[in-house]
């Protein structure tokens, strides 16, 4: 699989994740649910937000490879 297909699939993933937890959070709220679990579920959903913004600005490509994985922000191996 070609790298861009591979980010492609992942921001696909992520997006869903990201749908998903704004329909958690709603409900949640609607159910006038513990506030710390719905916080639990905005942090998730914020941090996926971030991580699709990383992976289509190809931070993340050394993470869709074999091999060493760069863990440093801004850094592309």
């Amino acid at each position: 699989m070609e790298m861009e297909e591979r980010r492609k699939l992942v921001e696909r993933f992520l997006r869903r994740c990201i749908t998903y937890s704004n329909a958690s959070i709603e409900r949640k709220e609607g159910r006038r649910e513990d506030r710390q679990d719905v916080d639990k579920w905005i942090a998730y959903r914020d941090f996926m937000e971030i991580t699709v913004k990383e992976l289509v600005s190809k931070e993340l490509d050394s993470w869709l490879e074999d091999g060493p994985v760069s863990y440093e922000p801004g850094e592309k191996k």
